[in-house]
């Protein structure tokens, strides 16, 4: 190992408490992490420390991150400090390391055996949110016709999603809610109703060897629980348990946790409960509050220093969240030693318009510059429209952060999901989804004979669709075709002489897809073949940075996905937009906030019958996001409050939000509303009714701000470059045309066996990614041609196909 991190190290580059929370090797410890305290840093380094001080195996190590970009981040930042590269295969999220015990398990006979016999297998496919709803429709179409609403399916969807989340203890003794366990506990017609489809989709997924998302948790907790060897064996191969983000954990994920931490319990938790803000989808606060309970005796460390924020935004957002109620142990004093920098920028505005005009002025007087610096937050996704069409206006390019993801367009995911049904010929899913498309004039009744016959138990559904094609029925021909198809598909894969991207090249071309699209929508066809093209380079890539990857690994990788694993790209030029829930995790230099309003933001969700405790939960969680929206700036943070907005229909009024009259008096600067009639709630005194008394705030000169005239177009901002200023009539901001990086140059021939072939073992080769490298094996010819390079960077050998890669001949 090149570098030990020791004692030393830990001083010289960690604060007293980080280098404290590395150095404490032994037993339960509890990280408290206030915001941009440096969390990261320290469990990186006492990760670090812990392999190369205290030579503990890597893969011994179990490290759990929020997002899979977390967990790549963690590892290349540890790979760095030891100056080598140890492979760390049990760091990821739980759901990537509950996918790989389930494969790691399921290939065991024993298990197999024990979960039943007839569970899943290794090579059961992940179903994504389509594939779920797709098949929750069917269940309610069957049993209620078309007399269904489509927000059934989403309801329906949600509460199976909270009984798989959610754990039920009796007696003591965890129970996982299974569908047994739901209709069991079902005591009115709608419950007994809603365990029934949840047994039904239980019973489907796993005919088609499909699970979701939840049922990766879910799942591995249940095989653990019924094979207590496994766990056991489990637990002593994990010598040290590192969980990020412990505020966030849910129930399910907490009982994995107790079944893989041995007697040791060397296990470190690091979080913050006053960044808890996923408990509308399971995360339970009462986890980390309980920890130095569950697991006592417990270390505990705090990380008060925050790094990130100027200290006027720190005191300000910790004024907010001492509102909270918080457990005596959790208590933190966060605290900047940044300088005290700009004041909290609060805005009093007319209306939602004027909220969105003026976010769009002060980001054109900041300039272009820092456009990439800048985020816009706002409470709920419909709060963007106004806003953006504000920045469109004013000429300033920007990105909606949580759009749709690349991987669920509907062209990627239909070329999925043939790749889909190649690697799991029970997925029911991925047949339905491309059997016509494009379309070959196989009708619905086909379809629907061929599931009816997969659910009779007479084969998978590719068996059955075989045994179609090869029958004497009307639809037979057509379905020959298509199977015909798919099989000299399977039979490339099984030769595996055929790399991943250009099998799926091959499932573009041969299927006609391309064509389909130009049929379907001339408009759009070209943008949706480059994400195609796009799709291969991707498949590609992961080719090349997972040597011998096989099609089911890149299809879990892709499934493993989440919206927190995009990436905010700075490089563009462009503001960002986005919800304050993605906003976990990120940094910005300036923050805008829109629509701190009451019924906004907060944002809670009561009825008549709600417990007083429940709306107070609601109200604290709805208080920790904004807390985590102002710690997310560096340097500026604006609110704004809109005295009316258009809302649910109709425009109506709306108070201030109760966060803003909560903030520190001392680090706000106040402008009032510009309007000249009385602010709502106010009369004409708004700027001293603002707090808890008679507060008065520092109010900033308001005419650079005042609202434009109705109608009016703003003026283009000065910092704009005079060429584009030019030709601005050609610039679509809304949907900015995508640059792609320049293709480094290089051969780009594609070698046969009579040729020529300067790429033979031993000939040294430059790679644009992966630099000097030198051949070790050329296999394959035609565009199959690929050679085996062993790069001297890091010595890994990677496998390079010829018709894609730029490779430079030394």
């Amino acid at each position: 190992m090149a570098n030990v991190v020791d004692f030393g190290v830990l001083d010289k580059e960690l604060n007293p408490e980080q280098a404290a929370a590395a150095k404490k090797i032994e037993g339960p410890m509890l990280i408290l992490a206030g915001a941009g305290s440096g969390k990261t840093r320290a469990i990186t380094y006492k990760i670090a420390h812990l392999v190369s001080y205290h030579n503990v195996e890597s893969d011994r190590v179990l490290a759990v991150t929020f997002t899979n970009k977390a967990a790549r981040e963690m590892k290349d930042r540890i790979q760095k400090l030891l100056g080598c590269r140890l492979p760390f295969s049990w760091m990821g999220t739980f759901h990537s390391v509950c996918l790989k015990l389930l494969k790691l398990c399921l290939s065991k006979d024993f298990v197999v055996k024990a979960m039943g016999g007839t569970w899943y297998n290794a090579n059961f496919s992940i179903y994504d949110d389509d594939d779920q709803k797709r098949l929750l429709r069917d269940i309610l179409k069957e049993d209620l016709g078309d007399n269904f609403e489509a927000s059934e399916v989403k309801k329906l969807h949600g509460a199976i999603s909270r009984y798989k989340n959610t754990v039920l203890y009796e007696g003591g003794s965890p129970k996982l809610q299974t569908p047994d366990v739901a209709l069991a506990r079902a005591e009115f017609a709608d419950e007994e109703k809603r365990a029934r489809y949840y047994s039904e989709y239980q019973k489907r997924l796993q005919e088609s060897n499909a699970m979701d998302f939840d049922d990766l948790l879910l799942n591995t907790v249940l095989m653990l629980q019924k094979v207590p060897t496994l766990a056991k064996q489990l637990a002593e191969r994990f010598q040290y348990v590192v969980v990020d983000e412990y505020q966030d954990t849910n129930d399910v994920q907490y009982e994995l946790l107790k079944l893989l931490i041995n007697e040791d319990r060397n296990v470190t938790v690091v979080g913050d409960d006053d960044q808890s803000i996923y408990g509308w989808r399971g995360a339970n606060i009462k986890i980390i509050r309980n920890f130095h309970r569950d697991f006592a005796p417990v270390t505990i460390v705090k990380l008060e220093r925050n790094y990130r924020s100027t200290s006027n935004i720190v005191k300000g957002a910790g004024s907010v969240i001492a509102h909270n109620i918080r457990p005596a142990e959790m208590e933190k004093k966060v605290f900047s030693k940044e300088e005290a920098g700009d004041p909290i920028r609060v805005r009093h505005l007319l209306d939602d318009r004027s909220e969105a005009q003026q976010i769009a002025n002060l980001i054109s007087v900041a300039g272009p510059e820092m456009y990439s610096k800048t985020a816009i937050f706002y409470r709920t996704n419909a709060q963007s429209r106004v806003i953006e069409k504000a920045l469109n206006d004013n000429r300033i390019p920007s990105v909606i952060f949580g759009g749709t993801r690349f991987w669920d367009r509907k062209e990627i995911k239909d070329i999925l999901g043939y790749l889909r049904l190649l690697s799991n010929e029970k997925d029911d899913a991925a047949h339905l989804r491309v059997i016509n498309t494009p379309p070959r004039a196989i009708g619905k009744t086909t379809v629907e004979t061929i599931l009816e016959r997969v659910r009779n138990g007479e084969g998978t559904f590719w068996q059955v669709l075989v045994a179609e094609a090869n029958g004497e029925g009307r639809a037979a021909p057509k379905l020959k075709g298509f199977t015909a198809m798919v099989q000299g598909w399977k039979d490339l894969l099984a030769a595996g002489e055929t790399p991943l991207p250009i099998l799926a090249e091959r499932i573009i071309n041969e299927t006609g897809y391309q064509d389909f699209l130009r049929k379907e929508d001339e408009a759009t066809a070209d943008e949706r073949i480059a994400n195609l093209d796009e799709m291969v380079n991707a498949i590609r890539e992961f080719d090349e940075e997972h040597p011998g990857a096989t099609l089911e690994e890149f299809l879990q990788d892709i499934s493993l996905l989440t919206d927190g694993d995009k990436k905010v790209d700075t490089s563009k030029g462009m503001v960002t937009l986005m919800t304050i829930h993605m906003a976990k995790g990120l940094e910005f230099n300036t923050v805008h906030i829109a629509g701190c309003d009451e019924e906004i933001f907060p944002l809670v969700r009561g009825t008549a019958f709600a417990a007083d405790k429940e709306m107070r939960e609601q109200m604290e969680e709805e208080r920790r996001l904004f807390y985590v929206g102002c710690t997310r700036a560096e340097k500026k943070l604006y609110l704004y409050h809109a005295e009316r907005r258009f809302f649910q229909g109709t425009i109506r009024p709306f108070a201030p939000s109760r966060f803003l009259k909560e903030l520190d008096p001392s680090v706000v600067e106040f402008t009032p509303c510009v309007d000249d009639r009385p602010a709502f709630g106010y009369g004409s005194n708004a700027g001293s009714g603002y707090g808890n008394g008679p507060i008065r705030y520092h109010s900033a000169p308001v005419g650079q701000f005042s609202r434009p005239s109705s109608g009016s177009r703003p003026a283009m901002p000065h910092s704009v470059p005079a060429s584009i200023r030019k030709n601005d009539q050609r610039i679509v901001y809304r949907n900015p045309i995508k640059v792609k990086p320049p293709v480094p140059s290089g051969p780009r021939v594609v070698y046969d066996e009579y040729s020529e072939n300067p790429y033979r073992p031993g000939v040294r080769v430059r790679h644009f990614k992966y630099g000097v490298g030198t051949i070790v094996r050329c296999t394959g010819s035609g565009e199959n041609a690929r050679v085996d390079v062993r790069f001297n960077g890091d010595g890994t050998v990677r496998t390079i196909i010829l018709k894609y890669a730029a490779l430079e001949v030394l």
